[in-house]
């Protein structure tokens, strides 16, 4: 089984399943969090998921990984795309105008009305609709976002080491043992070379891809596989073996990581009422 995790509504290659919350559940559809996959122990060979995990808030990054790490084969390979921490660092301290102009084509929603700062703070922490924020006394809405962290390659490593994976590796783009990461993401029944997907292109070719009042208009579909190389931190790894999320474990309670802080609100009644009658329960304990 191989499956495609966040890809949306508008991703298809055949013999590919894909997991998004968007789906409506149809074959090779799954409706899911990433957080309760609905498969079995033990199920997929290849995993692909691409410029998803930087919106999962990092409170959460080593549940979701320990819970794609159940779902794989013992052996299996997963491959990871996300923005690359350290090399859009880099261009900011560097004031690299021409990383920047060239990043801009790769996606043109990158803000650019704050300067450097701006645009590298787009990648951490963007406008969205997976996350929605509310003030402390849980009574407005704030704004809803997208990336919410961002990764550099030793980060990564460590989290999918502590995770149960093992030869784990910072790759090139479209570079992979497996075939199929070697195509490249484009529009589904063009030319399978990589361009950059923005809204020039869309409008070159006749392509319709609008945010319209809270949804997305579009009509094509994507293939293949990375995109957005300039950018983009890709790392493949294999499953070791599965490793549950523990209290002695979890990284959120780590001596050396101030998460726990994190957690804080919950501790107070009128935070807990108020998510109650939102249908959240808190178990504090």
């Amino acid at each position: 089984m191989k499956i495609n995790l966040g890809a949306g509504p508008n991703w298809y290659k055949e013999g590919w399943h894909v997991l998004d919350h968007k789906l409506d559940k149809k074959n090779f559809r799954i409706k899911g969090d990433l957080l309760d996959i609905k498969l079995k122990n033990n199920k997929c060979d290849l995993v692909f998921i691409s410029h998803t995990l930087e919106h999962i808030p990092h409170i959460n990054i080593q549940k979701v990984l320990c819970e794609i790490n159940r779902i794989m084969k013992p052996g299996g390979t997963i491959r990871i795309l996300v923005p690359d921490l350290r090399k859009i660092a880099t261009a900011y301290v560097k004031k690299d105008k021409l990383f920047f102009k060239k990043a801009k084509d790769e996606d043109h929603s990158i803000r650019t009305d704050l300067g450097f700062g701006g645009m590298l703070m787009n990648f951490i922490v963007s406008p969205g609709q997976d996350t929605i924020l509310l003030n402390r006394s849980v009574s407005k809405f704030i704004a809803g976002y997208a990336h919410l962290y961002s990764y550099d390659f030793d980060m990564m490593k460590a989290i999918l080491k502590l995770c149960g994976f093992c030869k784990i590796q910072h790759k090139k783009f479209c570079d992979s043992q497996v075939s199929d990461f070697r195509e490249p993401c484009h529009i589904l029944g063009m030319d399978s070379k990589y361009y950059n997907l923005n809204n020039k292109f869309y409008k070159k070719h006749n392509l319709i891809h609008k945010y319209i009042n809270g949804d997305y208009k579009i009509n094509f579909k994507f293939t293949g596989f990375d995109k957005d190389p300039l950018t983009s931190l890709i790392v493949e790894a294999k499953k070791d073996k599965y490793v549950p999320v523990s209290k002695k474990n979890d990284i959120n309670y780590n001596k050396k990581n101030y998460n726990n802080y994190a957690f804080s609100p919950i501790y107070k009644e009128q935070i807990r009422k108020r998510l109650l009658n939102l249908g959240i329960n808190i178990n504090t304990k």
